[in-house]
């Protein structure tokens, strides 16, 4: 009798949880509200801990989930301002290597910094750049938001403890972006949704592949004998060699010769698996690229967008987004895919044939820039095929009106 009793009641549990289960989810205006404090607080690590054990007690919360990627990636960018901080980073305005722009302040007691010490802090950074993009990756809910101020946002840039009014995350938008606020919308409040997720992975596996390709490289030369420019405390046998600045023309003619002694120095390959990993992050942003646009043209509603389909209202001016910008994205994407599956080849100024890039990735070579330009380096992965010629590329980029390089930034 006992067992007659529990089977039907198994199959009344089971009925309710599937029931549930289909039931469309419920906002969590206390995860959500949760998530935005301790962005504007810039108290990252407590909002952490309190989102995951939301989610903890219920795995189902992608409120809860959205807030916490977003807490995440900040995470990501303080733990680099502190680190860049601690060695006192004089942040260049122009320079390739984005994890250098980052606004940090001035430390009048920095620690001297070493070429194994800043490997440390890329590697960190990647790490801590996948933990958030782990967790948006499990952001499945297209009810899933998160209506924050990015004017409000903050963290702490230089370890101290306190977030000052300048510690926000415009700061670094701005910086990187090199936007004015004449370029910013004139307001910042957007309801962050699940293809605002999708977008932000994107973005995370651009700055996970950077990251893995100078990782896998050995570049210690280039390191010695030029980011004394960045870190004036780290010890420089070159730089003190150096005769003392010339007040004339040559006083800024020493910081770009170093600038082209960087990328000119021959870098041994130093981990090849890092390429490998490097390639399968560029082939996932193009991916989450296709996801993104596919969530975006579904949404039926118009709330305060971050990244608007053709059918909502855009927060920049001097972005366009419509059908025939979206379609031409498309086929940008498709042309990218072809290159880096090796299935079109990269054109050089120097050669008849193309280069392989996907060989460039799974069969590495010291890197030299200029051996790239000049034509050498380029050399081993010759081949015969189709190529992506600057026709094709000048056809692809014509629908976006001489905004291509905007329109590539923002939307990824």
């Amino acid at each position: 009798m006992l067992t007659l009793w529990k089977t039907p009641a198994r199959l009344v549990a089971a009925g309710a949880l599937a029931a549930a289960l289909a039931l469309p989810a419920v906002a969590d205006e206390a995860a959500r509200g949760l998530a935005v404090t301790h962005l504007e607080a810039g108290t990252l690590s407590a909002g952490d801990v309190a989102l995951a054990a939301m989610i903890a007690r219920d795995p189902a919360n992608d409120d809860a989930r959205l807030g916490l990627g977003v807490i995440r990636f900040m995470t990501a960018i303080e733990r680099l301002s502190k680190g860049l901080y601690r060695y006192g980073l004089q942040s260049p305005r122009s320079f390739l290597m984005p994890v250098l722009r980052l606004p940090v302040p001035p430390n009048p007691n920095p620690e001297p910094i070493t070429y194994e010490d800043f490997r440390g802090l890329l590697q960190n950074f990647v790490t801590a750049v996948a933990a958030a993009e782990a967790t948006l990756a499990d952001v499945r809910s297209p009810d899933a938001k998160l209506v924050v101020d990015l004017a409000k946002i903050r963290y702490d840039a230089n370890g101290d403890g306190v977030v000052g009014p300048d510690e926000t995350l415009v700061s670094v938008i701005q910086r990187i972006t090199a936007f004015g606020p004449q370029d910013m919308p004139p307001t910042l409040v957007f309801a962050f949704d699940r293809a605002d997720a999708l977008w932000l992975r994107g973005y995370s596996h651009v700055l996970m592949g950077f990251g893995e390709f100078m990782l896998a490289y050995d570049w210690r030369e280039g390191f010695e004998t030029t980011f004394f420019h960045f870190f004036p405390a780290m010890r420089s046998p070159f730089r003190d060699a150096l005769a003392p600045p010339d007040p004339g023309m040559y006083g800024e003619a020493g910081p770009i010769a170093d600038f082209i002694s960087f990328f000119h120095i021959r870098w041994p390959v130093a981990e090849p698996a890092r390429m490998t990993v490097a390639l399968a992050h560029l082939k996932s942003t193009i991916a989450l690229s296709r996801e993104t646009w596919a969530a975006v043209l579904a949404e039926t509603d118009d709330d305060r967008e971050w990244l608007p389909g053709p059918q909502q209202k855009s927060p920049f001016e001097s972005i366009v987004i419509n059908p025939e910008s979206v379609t031409a994205w498309t086929a940008v994407l498709d042309e990218m895919d072809a290159v880096l599956d090796g299935k079109k080849l990269v054109p050089h100024w120097r050669f008849d044939k193309g280069f392989n890039l996907r060989k460039v990735f799974e069969e590495p070579q010291p890197f030299d820039l200029v051996l790239w330009i000049t034509g050498p380096a380029a050399l081993p992965y010759l081949e015969s095929g189709p190529v992506s010629t600057s026709t094709d590329w000048e056809r692809l980029v014509g629908a976006f009106g001489g905004n291509f390089g905007l329109f590539a930034l923002f939307v990824n």
